[in-house]
């Protein structure tokens, strides 16, 4: 009972959001879906269609574009949803990922006032009190937060990204409405479709849930600068940890030059096809020595310093991989390389991403006409963009489930290609992964690397022989006791249980119309009164009449649910 007051109360608390919500899926050409949204929430549309302008302009416009602009208007949540959906095409179809990719944060700064209040509560001491300088205005302005150049004490630069006060609050609830819109979604969904509003939910909370702790943040930036401490080709900024919180993240101030900045880069003599090769490099290092990855290394998350060196920015998305899943690349890689399909198969069933609908035959089929497009081009030619396009298409159609950080690794290959192809036209990142495969496959072949191997296995077999007097004595306690038990459970046997509920519940209210309308036509041919108060007729059109309103409702509640 306390759960459905409090699914009452907060609907009605988003009311207003809700109307906000069908407003825009109807300006955008989506009235089907604000029409399940109204009738779930019992809210009113309050729009009676468009002008035929307005019509012919949206039949123009791709239903991928209306999605986009539609996230747009909705806010930064939505705009945020969209950029992380813009990273799963195993979930969505390529034409709304490349749309997605599109989406921009357009938010006005927060106001000088509020930000000096908030690092006195996030720091204990106003900016002026802290830094030699503080810039009130800032230099870049997003949803979550906005970065402001300061001054150190000592002299050194540094920039301080601060969190938009009360930005947790408006996410938090934006989040239980999407959960809400997810869980409608889904019971529209056909049993069999391979996507998961809610799961997709879920795993946006967490994401976004994540990146508003700049704490996180902080330890991120942390490690990527432990990770590249030796390599001269990138430099990760300073954090300056006295002025952290989970609020604020102040790190080294970086002059450089954009990546797509590429005539700019020529002019001032920098080396592009260096500096695309070396951002191949900085990806292909996460992913395969550290297993640790930066999800988004688009040219707007670095800066290029003198002598072509890389500085990352942004660290508050980061992807963690596996070794099974490196082992799953690298079969994939060499399997593009040498055309072999079973190295592939063997890789998604090692890694369980195989489901029970799936037709592995169906799926070995479509494998081989994929690498079969690709096996004969020279190397340097695979366009690996497309192919690996044309590979999340397969992984949506035969419902592979594939972990997210191993889609993300995927889309971080596919976004450091147009990094690096932005700078240097000539440049293929399939001859750059490679050689990464090729040594990630013979560490694991290493004496070392074996010995490694066995010495787990035998540890993990040693603990289960340990065990299993104890599991073998529980097991045959609990059969002399009685009280073994072997639960099975009977795939959608909860629907079976919910329609026989429907029906008997529908039954019942046939027979007590009929009840009603056989009782109430015994008492209008009736003389007398009852109790003095009403005669036997009226309470024969009483009864006519409540049989009549209970026949309504029972009708209504069949043509909505379809169910006839």
């Amino acid at each position: 009972m306390r759960g459905l007051f409090y699914r009452v109360k907060r609907t009605a608390a988003h009311l207003a959001r809700y109307r906000h919500i069908m407003s825009v899926l109807i300006k955008y050409g989506f009235e089907e879906a604000a029409g399940i949204i109204a009738r779930r929430f019992r809210v009113g549309l309050g729009s009676k269609g468009f002008p035929t302008a307005r019509r012919e302009e949206l039949a123009q416009t791709s239903p991928a574009r209306r999605i986009r602009l539609a996230m747009e208007e909705l806010g930064p949540t939505f705009i945020k949803l969209g950029q992380l959906l813009s990273t799963r095409p195993d979930l969505i179809p390529t034409e709304l990922v490349d749309e997605l990719e599109r989406l921009q944060d357009q938010v006005t700064p927060e106001k000088p006032e509020t930000i000096r209040q908030e690092i006195r509560q996030q720091l204990g001491a106003y900016p002026e009190e802290l830094f030699e300088t503080f810039e009130p205005y800032p230099i870049a302005a997003a949803s979550i937060a906005q970065v402001h150049r300061v001054c150190l004490k000592d002299g050194r630069l540094a920039a301080m990204k601060i969190r938009r006060p009360g930005i947790v609050r408006v996410i938090r609830t934006e989040l239980e409405i999407l959960e809400d819109l997810a869980a409608l979604l889904k019971g529209r969904l056909r049993n069999g479709q391979a996507i998961d509003p809610q799961r997709m939910v879920r795993e946006f909370a967490q994401a976004v849930l994540k990146e508003v702790d700049l704490s996180r943040e902080r330890k991120n930036l942390q490690r990527f600068r432990q990770n590249f401490a030796d390599d001269p080709t990138v430099h990760v900024p300073e954090v300056f940890e006295e002025y952290c919180s989970e609020g604020i993240l102040t790190m080294e101030f970086i002059e450089g030059i954009k990546p797509s900045q590429v005539e700019r880069l020529a002019a001032e003599g920098y080396d592009t096809k260096e500096i695309a090769r070396r951002g191949a490099d900085f990806v292909l290092k996460q992913v395969f020595d550290f297993g640790f990855f930066h999800t988004d290394p688009h040219p707007g998350n670095f800066f290029v310093m003198k002598g072509n060196v890389l500085a990352p920015l942004d660290f508050g998305q980061v992807g963690r991989l596996s070794r099974p899943d490196r082992q799953l690349m690298q079969a994939i890689v060499l399997s593009i390389v040498s055309g072999d399909v079973t190295r592939v198969l063997q890789g998604l069933e090692r890694a369980e991403m195989i489901e029970e609908q799936t037709d592995v035959l169906d799926l070995r089929r479509d494998l081989e006409e994929l690498l079969d497009t690709y096996s004969h081009l020279p190397l340097k030619d695979i366009p690996f963009r497309e192919a690996i396009g044309r590979g999340f298409e397969i992984i949506r159609s035969h419902h592979i489930q594939p972990p997210r950080d191993f889609t993300l690794m995927l889309k971080c290959l596919m976004t450091i290609e147009s990094f690096a192809t932005g700078l240097d036209p000539e440049f293929q990142i399939i001859e750059h992964l490679k050689p990464y495969a090729r040594r990630f496959m013979l560490e694991s072949m290493k004496p070392s690397g074996i010995l490694r191997q066995l010495g787990k296995a035998a540890q993990g077999a040693g603990e289960l022989a340990g065990r299993f007097p104890e599991d073998a004595a529980a097991i045959l306690n609990k059969v002399r006791r009685g009280q073994f038990r072997i639960h099975i459970h009977h795939e959608h046997l909860e629907q079976l249980e919910r329609t026989l509920d429907n029906s008997s519940n529908r039954m019942s209210f046939a027979i007590i119309i009929a009840a009603l309308l056989i009782g109430s036509s015994l008492l209008v041919a009736q003389e007398g009164t009852v109790l003095g108060l009403m005669t036997l007729e009226a309470l024969g059109v009483i009864g006519y009449l409540t049989a009549a309103a209970i026949g309504i409702w029972l009708l209504i509640s069949i043509l909505r649910g379809r169910r006839f």
